[in-house]
């Protein structure tokens, strides 16, 4: 038997524009829910950030929350655990790591009053030894990562863990990037996963599983009509194969030994390649060495965690205002940690917004203020002085770095437009 475990994810930032968020719930989300309640042998993990869930309520389209509900009870979906606001994990401080998982779980309780720490997935897959461990110590069962933070022969017939017991689990990446680049069709997927059951031999071989897991807005945003030419198609075929079954990845265990071994995944995200791996640059989109954009956004963000332990340190019942103040930079700050900024800053990968990365920006901006704020309120303004000044200093680089890199970018290319 094969065991297809797929895994969907599913967000969006908190600046996001309403009008584009409407437009992906009405080509993607709705569409695709609607589309898993008609098969009987659905089975997704689904990670949706507490964020998109908010959103999703503030816009008036709560009627999609509802339609993940109606799966859940069915028993065709079931939630996995993540950070809310969609940081990179190995590139924040533990407690404010954990404090966004924290975040991410009281929405996920208040929608799914019946929902257990099982599965995680860690925003962009981007996984480290230390996020492993910290994990596991809040409770989950198994993490999702991509196939390339596996350390040894790819395991499709066991299952491996940590030191401290959390479930690896490895996407199959070569899969899953051939759906989400639309590069297989329902009928060669199907074919694909008989031959690695097989073996790529007729005789058939011991039981075998295989994750898949992509962006949800693949199906219907990114590759229209998807969900009924890829998904459905593959439903229908996987129903009529009885060497076939399509299973949660928390049940995986059911059906797999857990090996003796551990094993510790390597520092790495789904958009890592080989060649990253070589230049020990596991996290390339959002903390690049060679990406000004990167370092100036990281040194930003030095500071103000910096101003931000200044404020939780200090009595915040002390004057109205110094609480009011402290609330409001932790509001912008959960938002302004999130992996946008600097994925929208590799130019050189054609991922490019100047708009968008400033959008990031002013969050991070909002939150120095009122944090420096809070300290004035409490009269320890000294002590946060140098960390608001030097954000206000890499504030203006980053400015400067927009400019000169746009102004590169299109004499790049009007001279190759000759």
């Amino acid at each position: 038997m094969i065991y297809w475990a797929p895994l969907l994810h599913m967000y969006q930032p908190s600046f996001q524009d309403s009008e584009v968020l409407r437009q992906i719930d009405k080509e993607c989300y709705k569409p695709l829910f609607r589309m898993l309640d008609e098969h009987d042998n659905v089975k997704i993990s689904l990670n949706i950030n507490a964020v998109l869930i908010e959103m999703l309520e503030e816009f008036d389209l709560y009627d999609t929350i509802e339609l993940i509900k109606n799966l859940v009870f069915d028993n065709k979906i079931e939630i996995v655990g993540t950070a809310k606001f969609h940081p990179i994990l190995p590139l924040i401080p533990q407690n404010e790591a954990e404090h966004q998982i924290k975040i991410n779980e009281q929405t996920i309780r208040k929608e799914f009053q019946q929902w257990k720490r099982l599965g995680f997935f860690p925003p962009e897959m981007s996984i480290s030894s230390q996020v492993a461990k910290f994990i596991r110590a809040k409770g989950y069962k198994w993490v999702m990562m991509s196939g390339i933070a596996c350390p040894i022969e790819w395991p499709n017939d066991q299952i491996y863990s940590s030191p401290n017991g959390l479930m690896l689990f490895f996407r199959d990446d070569i899969l899953s990037n051939k759906i989400a680049f639309n590069d297989i069709t329902a009928k060669e997927f199907v074919e694909q996963l008989e031959v690695n059951f097989n073996n790529g031999k007729h005789e058939k071989n011991e039981d075998k599983f295989c994750i898949t897991a992509m962006d949800s807005e693949t199906f219907g945003h990114h590759v229209k009509k998807f969900e009924r030419i890829f998904l459905s198609k593959t439903f229908e075929l996987i129903n009529n194969r009885k060497e076939i079954e399509i299973e949660f990845i928390s049940n995986l265990n059911k059906h797999f030994p857990i090996h003796n071994e551990k094993i510790i995944p390597k520092e790495s995200s789904w958009s890592t390649t080989y060649d990253d791996m070589k230049l020990n640059i596991p996290y390339p989109l959002w903390n690049h060495p060679d990406n000004r954009i990167h370092s100036l956004f990281w040194k930003i963000m030095r500071s103000l965690n910096n101003l931000m332990n200044l404020i939780e340190n200090i009595d915040l019942t002390f004057d109205w205002e110094i609480e009011r103040h402290y609330n409001t930079a932790r509001w912008f700050y959960d938002r302004a940690i999130c992996s946008d900024t600097t994925w929208w800053a590799n130019y050189d990968r054609g991922m490019w917004s100047p708009n968008l990365i400033y959008k990031g920006i002013e969050l991070l901006m909002k939150s120095a203020l009122n944090a420096q704020l809070a300290l004035v309120h409490a009269n320890q303004s000294d002590l946060g002085e140098g960390y608001f000044d030097s954000i206000s200093f890499y504030h203006n680089l980053i400015l400067m770095e927009l400019y000169s890199r746009t102004k590169t970018i299109k004499k790049y290319r009007k001279v190759n437009s000759q």
